[in-house]
Order: structure tokens, then sequence, then C-alpha cells
């Protein structure tokens, strides 16, 4: 960025903003739009940057600091506008989890229930996989999309999962760059001002947000989370977008499977119906969508809302738009038939797994009590199903696949899971098979099944 400070005479100068936020003074709404504006014509240096940040994070923020930043920063670039679907538009946000593919199935179900789905999802955060890089396993499915191929693809199909374009949202982009070298990611008002910038600019009527906590979680209590929770719902109610957001535990992995294309056949799973699909991923994906119809009065009650979703797996109409929008994101009709089909082989052939396998041994007999989904999430990402640096090519065909779940009765010596992965997998992290059996934990008495919602505020 240039280096030249332009600030005009009635405002303050940068240093001077940056002062003020320090000494613990709330910036107007037109000192916060001065500084992201600055951001792109030059005003605003990356030390400034850095300056500002920390003191962000020292200082906080107040509900209308942060409506006036959020508001900023969506104006940074391009929108996009749907008059024509209006009472319509709706998404999810998760801030992060192991197996969290909710989004994949989400997205179509809704489609089928004439909603329409303008997704912006994003890449995989450390141990947490990212949703676009799930459905890069997908041979030729493109997430860099243009302006033109997302209005086209959600005025035909109904949703589109794809990631934010250059020309939308730069002040976020560039921040998050600055916040990642700064060690100011964890402030509330800059995590908050992130996620609602980046969902105020697809132009939606709803929006349901995810925020998880545990030790495979970004908030590790669910104190912490609520807290977040409550800063989302807050200035969401301020930007006028009609949110709910509900706090869900991730101490264990949702669903069965974790990795890239072990996650599609998963959610392919779930869309398809099949005998033996995720119980788990299927309650969460009907109460969130769910949500979303009750919140565009297109459901009386959220039970109503979630039968409606259960229904677009049942009577195969999810899968149908799956079908149209992957097609839509430039996998190839064959490809995309193959992918619908029932015969888990045909499937298999092109969401290829590792052929090397290794099954995690009970120690015990009793109950699952828990499944360390931070351990899992670790495997994965160390073997390269996930990134240890921005740069680093993924290997879609790592990943775990649990037989059993919390609440289930496992026997000594039985197998609870099966990973995914080269047969050089202890060369590349020399503790994985300690760490995979290390992963249970087992009880000697009954165990009740996962809780995943800690708290809906709405």
């Amino acid at each position: 960025m240039s280096t030249n400070n332009k600030a005009s005479d009635h405002l303050l100068s940068i240093p001077d903003l940056i002062a003020k936020k320090r000494d613990g003074l709330e910036l107007n709404s037109d000192e916060i739009q001065q500084f992201i504006v600055g951001l792109s014509n030059g005003d605003v240096q990356d030390c400034h940057v850095g300056a500002m940040l920390m003191a962000i994070y020292i200082q906080g923020m107040t509900e209308s600091e942060i409506c006036s930043m959020t508001m900023s920063m969506r104006d940074s670039g391009e929108r996009l506008t749907w008059s024509k679907f209006r009472g319509t538009v709706v998404d999810k946000h998760s801030t992060g989890g192991i197996g969290d593919k909710i989004s994949i199935p989400l997205a179509p179900a809704l489609a089928a229930c004439q909603m329409k789905v303008p997704m912006m999802s994003g890449r995989g955060l450390g141990i947490t996989g990212g949703t676009l890089d799930k459905l890069e396993a997908i041979p030729g499915y493109k997430t860099q999309l243009t302006d033109e191929e997302i209005v086209e693809l959600i005025s035909t199909v109904g949703c589109g999962i794809f990631s934010q374009s250059e020309k939308l949202n730069p002040a976020d982009r560039y921040l998050y760059s600055i916040r990642d070298v700064t060690a100011t990611v964890p402030s509330n008002a800059l995590i908050v001002s992130s996620i609602l910038s980046k969902k105020a600019i697809e132009d939606l009527d709803a929006l349901v947000l995810d925020i998880k906590y545990g030790s495979a979680a970004f908030m590790k209590t669910p104190e912490n989370a609520e807290v977040l929770a409550n800063w989302l719902f807050k200035v969401s109610k301020l930007l006028g977008m009609r949110t709910c957001c509900y706090i869900t535990e991730m101490n264990n992995p949702i669903g069965y499977c974790m990795g890239n294309a072990i996650e599609i056949q998963e959610s392919l799973d779930l869309l398809k119906y099949t005998a033996g699909h995720s119980k788990d991923l299927e309650d969460l994906i009907c109460e969130q969508g769910g949500r979303l119809l009750l919140l565009t009065n297109k459901a009386q009650t959220v039970e109503q809302g979630r039968e409606m979703i259960r229904e677009t797996f049942k009577n195969g109409s999810a899968l149908k738009k799956f079908h149209d929008m992957i097609i839509g994101q430039g996998v190839s009709p064959t490809i995309a038939k193959q992918l619908i089909d029932k015969d888990e082989a045909i499937v298999g052939s092109i969401l290829k797994l590792s052929d090397t396998t290794h099954q995690a041994i009970s120690l015990q007999t009793g109950f699952i009590q828990s499944i360390d989904a931070f351990k899992l999430g670790t495997i994965v990402q160390r073997l390269g199903g996930g990134r240890l640096k921005s740069t680093d090519k993924l290997d879609f065909s790592i990943g775990i696949r649990l037989l059993k779940h919390v609440g289930d009765s496992v026997k000594e010596n039985e197998p609870w899971a099966i990973l995914y992965a080269p047969s050089d997998a202890s060369k590349r992290y020399p503790s994985v098979l300690d760490d995979l059996n290390s992963s249970l934990l087992v009880s000697s008495t009954s165990v009740q099944s996962l809780q995943r919602i800690y708290k809906i505020l709405a």
C-alpha cells in the first residue's frame, strides 16, 4: 500500500484516530469509515493497521462502533443484490469444527424448499476443514465464480457454494491478513465485524450463525462462545438482518467422517438418505435449515421447518439440487450423474480415499463417552488432509471414518474407527497411531447420545 497520508482537514489524522482508540474513546462512524477507506486510497499504512488492531484488541469496541466497522467493510467493495428474490435469500455461517460439513447438504436442501442460497464459504483454518476444500475433492468443481456466474447459478439452481471474489469486501481480506500476524485474531469486535461484513454483502433476508465451543473449536468454553454469540446477535439486529445464533458443542466430531473427499461421501449419504447415514449430521442440518425457513415465514414453526428440510432428503429433491449446483460450478454432467448414483463403488472411484487403512481398536468394553475431535482433526491435518501453511497442497484421500459414536457400546479389541492414509503415515506423523487410539474414552456405564445444542439466541 502507498505510504502518503491524505487526511482531510476536517478529520483527525490516522495516528490521532489510533490514539483515540488506544485511550479507550469511542470512534464515530465517519472516523471508522475514514480508516477503512484509507486501506484502499493510500492514507493507511500497514503499521497504522497493526497499531489500530491492537488498540481495538485491548480496548474493545461498542455496539455502535462494531456496526459502523461492519458497514464500512461491507461497502469497501462490490455487493450482491437480490431484489427480485426478496424474502427468500438465506445463508448460514459456522465458526468451524471437525467433521463440519453442514453447508454441503444444507444449501441444496434449502434450494429445494424454493430458497436462494448464495453461500460464500472459506478454506480450512488450522485443524478445522474448509467447505471449499472439501468440495474441491470433486473433480472439476470451481470455487471462484464471476459475479455473472453467481447470479446465473442462484437464479437457475437456487444455491451455490463459492469463494469470496477479489471485488467483494477487500477490507476484510486485508485486515485479516494483518490480524493473523499481529496476535489480534481473538478479538470479539474484529471477529464480529469480519463475519457479519461478509454476510452483509450477500444481501440476505435471514442468517443462521453456528458458534462452536470445545477442544476443537476457536472458543473453548460455552461461556466464551455465548459472549461472541451475543455480540453477533446484537450487531446483526442493528444491521437489520434477521439472525439466529446457535451455540453448539465441538469436543466430538460432527457425523462419522473427517477429511475432504470422505466428507463429500458422507454428505452424499445424507442427500441420498441411505441407511446408516449420520443422524447427528441430519439433525443439525434440519434444525438450522428449519430455523431459516421460520425466519423467512416459509414455515410456521421450527418443527415444521425441520420436517420440510428432512423431506427434501427423503424425496430426492435436495440431491437433484446438489447435482445441478455442482454442474453449475464446473463439474462435468457425467461425473455429477455418477456421484448421485447409489452404487458406492462408483462414488468411491471419483472421491478416492487412500488404499491403505489403519484400524483404531478399543482397549476396553463399555460405552463411548467421548471421541477427541481435536486429536482426530490434528491427525488429518498433519497427514496432509489440512494445511500447516497457506501454500500447502491438500491430499483429498486422507480421512477418518468413525464406526461408532458417543453413546454406542463397544467391546474390547473392537474396531471403532478407520484411518485412510498412506503406508508411510507414521513417518509423516510419528505419533499418529497412538493419538488415534487414545482419542477414544470409554465408560463402564451407559452414556447418553450427544446433545449438540447448548443454547439458541433467536
